[in-house]
């Protein structure tokens, strides 16, 4: 029983701790706008503030923070998964289905991120800020008016390994349901925007499969055995 009432002490300490660290890390390596920052969390922890005022109008994301690649992989996922990959979709029939994203099925070509590819990722998650977002939280969810079954898809999905095994994934942009599989406090501590997620995919513009005119080919998964 002390086992067990320790367990559920520890890990909200957890979470709260990584949260306490990005936030220090963040206000030891500010290295410009540092006032707007401090003034957004001062105003982000009140509970039912009065209106921020209006000061101006100022680029929404910004790189204001100088965190250094180390001190950065010490932060979650990069503190729990050992290995990240990037993988571009296997087109299903049934676009509607409920999809795990670690399953193979989704996985066309998979490539494991290099160090500098990490360093890179985690430099637009921590070291770049969403001013004036007073901790709005963005999902992927996105309507698309197409028929096109590749917008039905992601265009990459980032794989997180741990001893060899596959645990989490994050698939983005996606015509839906918000596709990752972390919790909401896992999520949190990713600090996304949209306006990342397109930096990201510039990034591995790469990866990313070309439309081809809508003619890309289409996986029929073979019909259960149990049927």
């Amino acid at each position: 029983m002390k086992n067990i009432v320790l367990i559920l002490i520890v890990i909200p300490y957890a979470y709260f701790s990584q949260e306490k660290t990005l936030q220090d890390l963040r206000s030891s390596y500010c290295i410009k706008d540092c006032n707007k920052f401090q003034t957004e969390q001062n105003w982000i922890k009140q509970n039912n503030p009065p209106p921020l005022p209006k000061v101006g109008v100022y680029s929404k994301l910004k790189r204001i923070f100088n965190i250094p690649f180390n001190d950065r992989m010490k932060l979650y996922p990069f503190n729990k998964y050992d290995s990240i990959y990037v993988v571009n979709p296997v087109y299903v029939k049934n676009v509607n289905e409920p999809r795990n994203y670690i399953d193979e099925k989704y996985h066309n070509v998979k490539r494991l991120l290099s160090k500098a590819e990490r360093d890179r990722l985690s430099d637009i998650l921590f070291n770049h800020y969403y001013l004036n977002s007073f901790g709005a939280v963005t999902s992927f969810h996105e309507d698309i008016g197409c028929d096109c079954i590749q917008f039905e898809y992601p265009k990459i999905i980032f794989l997180f390994q741990k001893n060899g095994k596959f645990e989490k994934y994050m698939a983005f942009p996606d015509n839906g349901l918000n596709r990752y599989n972390f919790s909401t406090d896992e999520w949190n501590y990713i600090d996304w925007s949209m306006e990342k997620e397109n930096l990201i995919l510039k990034m591995f513009k790469k990866d990313i499969l070309p439309d081809e005119n809508c003619k890309g080919k289409v996986y029929t998964p073979p019909p259960s055995p149990n049927k």
